[in-house]
């Protein structure tokens, strides 16, 4: 007859099983990987389509000003009414010149694309680069 000392109680107690672990950390992934692509909305901007070579960035990261056909105005992600734009981009704008780049649809209205770069103009954008896409294989 055996018999069991403490000891070997105490070794089997410090064995952790890890499978439940595991199989929770992939349920957990799956459901954020399917989840992720919903969380970001889209954003409808239909970009004029030119041949153009690529900007080359230097120093600072850009600002992306994004403006639909609806005339609402995006800074980043963030939407901002055109008459606050000036107040948004002033804290953006103290660190030093930084570039802008503007993504207009190509059904907005060429006044209201005037009015934006005006305003970058009153704040003291010297570059401004104009987004687009590259034009349709036919």
């Amino acid at each position: 007859m055996a018999f069991r000392t403490s000891s070997e109680d105490f070794e089997n107690l410090a064995e952790i099983n890890i499978t439940p672990l595991v199989d929770v950390m992939l349920v957990l992934l799956i459901i954020f990987i399917v989840t992720s692509p919903m969380l970001v909305q889209g954003l409808q901007v239909e970009l004029p389509r030119q041949a153009a070579p690529p900007l080359v960035q230097k120093g600072a990261e850009p600002i992306v000003l994004t403006l639909t056909r609806d005339r609402l105005v995006l800074l980043g992600d963030q939407p901002v009414h055109a008459k606050l734009l000036a107040q948004k981009l002033g804290p953006l704008l103290a660190g030093g010149p930084r570039p802008v780049y503007l993504k207009g649809d190509q059904q907005l209205p060429y006044g209201f694309v005037m009015e934006v770069l005006a305003t970058l103009n009153r704040m003291g954008v010297e570059e401004i680069g104009m987004v687009t896409a590259p034009p349709e294989e036919r």
